[in-house]
This record gives C-alpha cells, structure tokens and sequence, in this order.
C-alpha cells in the first residue's frame, strides 16, 4: 500500500497566481498535505499565492520550461529521498481525486509510473485541436517506444522511488512528457495507465500548446531523440 502521508504533490507553475490556491485546497482535500510548487519563472504573485497557504515553494530565477520544473522536482525528490511524487499541472485542468486513482493503479500493478490519460474513456470536454496535437505527439512518441500510450502528453503522472533514481531528463521544454516514457522504457521501468478526467476552460486553454509552441516541442524532442 502506498500511504497518502507519503505522496508528494509537485505544481510546476508559471504566472498560476488565479488558480494556484484552488488547485492546492483540493488536492488537501484528499488527504494529500505534502505539496510543492516549483515556480518557474513567475512574473506574476504565484509563489507569494502558494506561500500563503504554507506550502513549499522552490523558485526558479528565469522562466526555464515545464521540463525543467519537472527536472528539479525529481533532483528535489532524490535528495529528500521521497518515495513518490506526483506531478499535477497547476492550471485547474485536473482532478485531485484522480490522483488517488493513479495510487491505486501503482497499487494494483506494482508499477513504476502511472500515467492519468485523458483518452482511455471518452471525454467531451478536451477540445478538437487538443485531441489534435495530443494524436500527433502520440504518434511521434509512440515511434521511439517499445509500448503505445494513448495519452503520451498528460501531466498527471505518478512515480516512485525507482523512476524517481532513474529517470534522468534534458528537455527543459513540453516535450519532457514524451522525454519521461522513453527514457523511463530504456531503464526497463515498468509503465501503467490510468483513465482520468480533465477540465478544459479558456484560461487553461491559453495555458497550453499552440501551433508555434507545438512545433518548437516536436523539434526538439526529435533532436533529443535522434541526437542524444
């Protein structure tokens, strides 16, 4: 059994000053009171937000990329030596209490990643030209991967210590989220997926991926693919 004492929440955040308390109040409303905002960048009172409701807050200096929150975290976990971690996005698009289903997934399967998809049961919310890019990235990722995920891009996703010690990422960008699973396949770490469910608003929307964002990522995580 997991213990819900011993999960720890990371937000990779940027200017989430508007929903950064929602997002923090419902993830405690599942038990969970370990929770960590790794704040990249912020131009706005996003640490101050999260401090408020005493909260650990690692800040970067620059706006480094989604990636690179997601990098610190893991160095952060290492050398706290959490047992897992949990990475949830800080714009209100998730379901805290689907975090408990990703538990009991790692419970069920004795994994060592669980990824939330937004695509193994039909979901009318996600909008046409998110199922748009998340095909496209799916497809890309697939390409380098042993298995086939149906939500490559979620960034709802559970790790324990074993992923934690060895997963070693270097996109600093959104293409870490393809980055994790065919690295994690490369160390034969083993990885679940689990249906979730996602909330899609205008102001979520504008948080994620355009066009020109989309290109930059598939860029660069063919060259880190193919190169490194």
């Amino acid at each position: 059994m997991i213990p819900l004492s011993d999960i720890h929440v990371i937000l990779p955040a940027y200017n989430e000053a508007s929903k950064i308390q929602e997002v923090i109040r419902s993830i405690r409303e599942q038990g969970i009171q370990h929770i960590i905002v790794v704040n990249d960048g912020s131009k706005d009172n996003t640490a101050e937000r999260a401090q408020q409701l005493d909260v650990l807050v690692v800040n970067h200096l620059i706006n480094r990329g989604a990636g690179a929150a997601v990098q610190t975290a893991i160095e952060l976990a290492r050398r706290k030596n959490w047992q897992w971690i949990a990475l949830m996005d800080a714009d209100g698009q998730h379901e805290a209490a689907d975090l408990i289903r990703l538990k009991e997934k790692m419970e069920q399967s004795d994994c060592d990643i669980v990824i939330g998809s937004r695509f193994m049961q039909r979901n009318r919310q996600i909008p046409i030209t998110r199922i748009f890019f998340n095909f496209i990235a799916n497809c890309m990722t697939n390409l380098f991967c042993r298995e086939n995920f149906s939500d490559s891009q979620s960034g709802l996703r559970l790790l324990n210590r074993r992923a934690i010690d060895a997963i070693d990422l270097q996109i600093d960008g959104f293409g870490f989220c393809s980055e994790m699973l065919i690295r994690a396949e490369q160390v034969k770490l083993q990885i679940e997926e689990t249906p979730i469910r996602v909330y899609y608003t205008d102001y979520s929307i504008r948080k994620g991926q355009d066009f020109q964002v989309g290109l930059n990522t598939a860029f660069n995580f063919l060259w880190n693919a193919l190169f490194k």
